[in-house]
């Protein structure tokens, strides 16, 4: 299983900019578009137009109630390469959306806690017929996260640990579009194992982990198309320095399957069985790396760089650092390291130069910041494409 959402709150209120002596001047809002051809499998992706948080990438989807004409589209999902499936708060369903609850194997209402970086969701699992552009996804089951109940229904079990993020505070979205490279968001492991603590049943007495049957876990919806459905391209446009207000982006379903979403000269960058490769960078090699759209910013442990005053966890250099690395054995990427209080302190929401620290020694998380300028294809794990077989990443 492999969830990979680092939101790192940043302050903005009375920030002046740090680290550096001073904020930079404000710019004049800069909104920037991808020039992609229009298309069955192409879905619009933007920015959050305002939020306490930057670097968020977000598209609507349309769900509707199972084998019924009774639709709805929901704004301001979350665009999560590092995760599989999709979770929708409970709060933007409108009312007349009924979608349908799933019953576990052991014949109990079936409940998914879902684990992040930066914390957990909780909530049923439910199957939805779900539409992101002209592709859909029939009796798909999601995760509807309870966020409208103070005291949750069921009780959150202990076994669910961490913070809860099950809110628009939490995610800076109302839900999350999880297109990573695997089809399930725990797989095998929870059909083997009963104390998984991710999958729960909940009789009236309470909740206990259960082990649950691939068909009913939380699945990517993607490899549910009927077509288009071996990957997905994410193509967002070059951003200024100083960072954008806005962007218009691109996600393209399949790979190899139309004249829109054909690999042309990117490289392919092959992944481990959990969705890793190896980043070589200042002389180590951290073998827990991956490219992750959930991700705000490139996260790296750096013991030399200043850690910023405003930005929690980003890192402040006094001048704007150009760094490189090497991903897999040979494709260098060269890319800038900004004082992030000072980029905050321009009004912008993206930036392409923003970085802090990792979470763990072993690893580079290539956030967002590494989409802009780029296409960067996923191919989703045993599907084929022209260019050889999942899971594999390429730009």
């Amino acid at each position: 299983m492999k969830y990979l959402f680092f939101l790192f709150i940043l302050f903005l209120s009375g920030c002046g900019g740090g680290g550096g002596g001073g904020g930079a001047a404000p710019s004049a809002p800069v909104s920037v578009s991808t020039n992609v051809a229009p298309g069955s499998n192409v879905m619009t992706l933007y920015a959050a137009p305002a939020s306490v948080n930057v670097n968020i990438l977000l598209a609507s989807v349309t769900f509707c109630t199972p084998n019924t004409s009774n639709c709805q589209t929901i704004p301001n999902l979350l665009v999560d390469t590092g995760s599989y499936g999709i979770r929708l708060l409970k709060s933007a369903m409108p009312s007349a959306l009924q979608l349908s609850p799933v019953t576990g194997s052991g014949g109990n209402p079936l409940y998914d806690c879902s684990q992040f970086a930066s914390g957990y969701t909780w909530g049923s699992v439910q199957t939805a017929d779900v539409k992101m552009s002209g592709e859909t996804a029939y009796g798909l089951p999601v995760q509807v996260i309870d966020d409208v109940s103070t005291t949750q229904n069921p009780a959150i079990p202990a076994a669910c640990p961490g913070p809860f993020i099950g809110n628009v505070q939490g995610l800076n979205a109302n839900g999350v579009i999880g297109i990573g490279v695997f089809l399930h968001d725990c797989g095998q492991y929870c059909v083997n194992t009963p104390g998984n603590n991710i999958y729960f049943e909940c009789p009236t007495s309470g909740c206990a982990s259960h082990a649950e049957p691939l068909n009913v876990q939380i699945q990517n919806p993607v490899p549910n198309f009927s077509g288009d459905n071996n990957g997905v391209v994410v193509v967002l446009p070059q951003i200024p320095s100083s960072g954008a207000a806005g962007i218009s982006g691109s996600l393209i379903f399949g790979i190899g399957t139309r004249s829109n979403n054909a690999l042309g000269q990117a490289k392919v960058l092959p992944l481990d069985g959990y969705g890793n490769f190896t980043t070589t960078f200042n002389g180590q090699s951290l073998s827990t790396s991956f490219i992750d759209s959930g991700s705000n910013m490139f996260f790296f442990q750096d013991g030399t760089t200043p850690a910023c005053t405003y930005v929690v966890g980003g890192y402040c250099p006094s001048s704007t650092q150009s760094l490189s690395a090497t991903l897999g054995s040979a494709i260098t990427v060269n890319f800038s390291v900004a004082n992030a209080d000072q980029l905050i302190s321009t009004g912008n929401l993206l930036f392409s130069n923003m970085a802090g620290s990792a979470v763990g020694p072993t690893s580079f998380d290539w956030g967002l910041p590494f989409f802009f300028g780029r296409s960067v294809y996923f191919a989703i794990n045993g599907s084929v494409t022209p260019y050889g077989t999942g899971p594999y990443v390429a730009f």
